[in-house]
């Protein structure tokens, strides 16, 4: 049985015409891209980190990562991170059936799922961490839509983490550099505030540790954006701010890249 959607109507709508319009609307929103994704070119991208919020919030800045992610090249497969709120598994996926949103089913990718799992023992396929969370869930709409022109290709893997230590980020990290190749990587997380921004633009994963700590933040809310960090390093790759923007209730919003 496939998993069914936790995470609507609360963070996007729960039918395929209010959720295809909402997520028109957000491109076409005054702070979006104004215009929806041409075709794609011979571009890639890598790495990717969007925000992990409600559609209403923080749509028209998802919607410039995405409009990206709809123009480069189309990888074998997609690996979403999003925080663990539901367990205490470290390392989480979950193979056992295809995600469903309204949109229609998105396939999750048995092969290289398993393919990580064998370099990469500590990934644990179960369902706790993923039943009630919404990190990755709310992504699976845009990539969907992102994917109008690939749908019966379409495939991830989803990976939610619960760790908040750089020695676990590095491990996670080294695990996926082994598969590069083969995935644009997407982190579910929010940016919070301009100045983990600029933490982001210097790619040290450790002062952004330091700095969450001295706000007293849970640093794993911002474990899936730490291991972008992280693999960013290891592949040597610069981030590319799409978008950034604030939210009436003053929370930061923004979408990064590295190609």
């Amino acid at each position: 049985m496939n998993r069914k959607p936790i995470a609507c109507p609360e963070y996007y709508p729960n039918t395929f015409e209010r959720l295809d319009s909402a997520i028109v609307n957000a491109f076409m929103h005054k702070n979006g891209p104004g215009t929806l994704q041409s075709s794609r070119r011979d571009t890639e991208i890598k790495l990717l980190i969007t925000p992990s919020e409600k559609i209403e919030k923080a749509g028209s800045c998802m919607s410039w990562g995405y409009k990206d992610i709809a123009e480069a090249k189309f990888p074998k497969t997609y690996i979403i991170l999003g925080t663990n709120h539901h367990s205490t598994t470290k390392f989480s996926t979950y193979l056992f059936a295809d995600w469903e949103t309204p949109l229609g089913p998105v396939k999750t990718n048995q092969e290289i799922g398993k393919e990580l799992s064998n370099l990469f023992p500590q990934l644990i396929n179960e369902h706790t961490a993923h039943e009630n969370e919404h990190s990755i869930e709310i992504q699976l709409p845009w990539l969907q839509f992102a994917s109008r022109d690939k749908l019966s290709e379409l495939s991830f893997i989803p990976i939610s983490i619960n760790i908040d230590s750089i020695k676990d980020i590095q491990i996670l990290a080294e695990a996926l550099f082994k598969i590069q190749d083969k995935a644009t990587i997407i982190a579910s997380s929010n940016i919070e505030d301009t100045a983990t921004l600029q933490y982001i633009q210097s790619g040290d994963p450790e002062a952004l540790i330091n700095y969450k700590k001295r706000k007293q933040k849970d640093i794993k809310e911002i474990a899936p954006l730490l291991t972008i960090l992280e693999l960013a390093r290891m592949q040597n790759k610069k981030p590319v701010i799409i978008n950034h923007q604030a939210s009436k209730d003053r929370m930061y919003y923004a979408c990064i890249k590295y190609q």
